[in-house]
């Protein structure tokens, strides 16, 4: 009963442990790509714009705080009268139409003398504001709004990293599994080799045929396993380039988190329409949304720029009083302002060449994203036709191989045309693999084009 039982035990062991294992360490490709996007350095230093942006934001909203001024001021005569004098002011930048500032102050003086103690204290209040240049931006407010852009160009340029990431990661993941079959393909053809090497050095042994047989056939199976384990080598290398996109949350590579790609499926959901993809694209990609950026920035300095041609009037109103004395009002205008607007109208041309540029970069990327979208619709339909014919060309190549077969068996055929008629069935194979990677690589490249990836 011992051996017995020990056999039992090694047949479970061969059948469930193996299976168990595999099925822990083999990855799918949403699997692999949530791995690379968890703790990959490229995203996690693309995550740090947001922050850079938004301490950008708060800079640019540091031009309207509020500035506050204390000047104490004491002089000293020997033999003479003293003085001393105290004043301040508060000044608040406000980010509205006109741009005002509202303005506070008190000064107050004292000295020692018999016939003046000191003079009564004068507080004010006033509001300035330009009338002409400045109504509706200034450079205040023009940093402000362009600041507030960044973080959406943040956002944009953090998904555009993310976006080419996971696509150079998927491509990397596919072709790690399409190399991963083929080594699947030429095992195939090696044990077909290896089982007939048997049968005919069984044959030759009896005489029932040459000996010269039983060479052509281990000479088929050592080209055989020269093909596997160029194949191997091929897919052991992409499985380390796939490794290599895997970080652990110290930064560094995570060791093996895997040994083996899921299978090839070589299919898709379903295929968009080519409208229903370019639109969704210009929504999605995230350099369409840079390039709208860039040219809301470059106009927001167009409208500054035009500011410029206009006089700098400024009108300034105040109210003020000493001690208990009834308050008293001011109100001025003043204008300071280049006669020639040389300077001014350069800003205006070199700000409208910029929009311009902004337009023509924002056209382009619009007609590169369209461009992107059909040809990856182009190849995903050509691939999927492609493996369908694939799929055809294996059952008829498997046909003849078994066909092939019987006819050898019963002596009808040469162990060449056998040999042959595999080696077809194996490039039937190897074509059929292709061809589903071919559609999975389509199917990413459509998925980037319209920004969903």
């Amino acid at each position: 009963m011992r051996p017995v039982c020990r056999i039992i035990l090694l047949l479970v062991c061969a059948t469930v442990l193996p299976f168990g294992a595999e099925a822990q360490r083999r990855v799918t490709l949403q699997d692999f790509l949530g791995l690379v996007e968890r703790g990959h350095p490229t995203l996690q230093a693309a995550s740090l714009e947001p922050e850079q942006a938004q301490a950008d934001v708060t800079a640019a909203r540091g031009g309207f705080d509020p500035f506050l001024s204390v000047n104490y001021d004491s002089k000293l005569y020997p033999g003479a009268d003293n003085s001393s004098s105290v004043s301040g002011s508060l000044t608040m930048p406000l980010d509205m139409m006109f741009g005002p500032r509202i303005k506070a102050g008190y000064s107050s003086y004292t000295f020692d003398s018999k016939t003046i103690s000191t003079l009564p204290a004068s507080a004010s209040l006033g509001v300035s504001m330009p009338l002409l240049q400045g109504i509706f931006t200034d450079t205040r407010r023009n940093s402000l709004r362009k600041a507030e852009l960044r973080p959406d160009v943040a956002s944009a340029q953090f998904r555009l990293d993310r976006n080419a990431l996971l696509r150079s990661a998927a491509l990397r993941f596919i072709d790690w599994s399409e190399a991963s079959e083929l080594v699947d393909v030429a095992d195939t053809l090696l044990a077909l080799a290896k089982r007939r090497q048997s049968f005919i050095l069984r044959r030759s042994l009896s005489g029932e045929s040459a000996l010269i047989d039983s060479t052509e056939a281990s000479q088929e199976v050592r080209r055989r396993e020269g093909e596997r384990l160029r194949s191997l080598r091929i897919a052991e290398q992409f499985g380390v380039d796939v490794k290599g996109f895997v970080f652990t949350s110290a930064n560094i590579l995570a060791p093996d988190p895997f040994d083996s790609p899921s299978p090839l499926s070589g299919r898709v959901d379903s295929v968009r329409s080519t409208e229903s993809a370019v639109n969704l694209a210009f929504g999605a990609r995230p350099e369409l949304r840079r390039a709208e950026l860039s040219l809301r920035a470059a106009r927001l300095d167009s409208s500054l720029a035009a500011e410029f041609m206009k006089p700098n009037l400024l009108f300034d109103a105040n109210v003020y009083g000493y001690s208990a004395i009834t308050p008293n009002y001011s109100v001025g205008l003043s204008i300071q302002q280049p006669l020639f607007f040389r300077q001014a109208s350069a800003g205006v041309q070199t700000t409208a060449i910029a929009v311009n540029r902004s337009e023509f970069a924002l056209m382009l990327t619009q007609r590169i994203v369209e461009i992107d979208v059909r040809n990856a619709l182009i190849s995903l339909q050509r691939s999927l036709e492609r493996r369908t014919i694939a799929e055809e060309e294996v059952r008829l190549a498997r046909i003849m191989v078994n066909a092939e077969q019987t006819r050898f068996s019963s002596g009808d055929a040469s162990l060449l045309t056998v040999n042959l008629r595999e080696r077809f069935y194996g490039e039937a194979l190897q074509r059929l693999v292709s061809a589903k990677a071919d559609v999975e690589r389509a199917n990413i490249a459509l998925l980037w084009a319209m920004g969903v990836i």
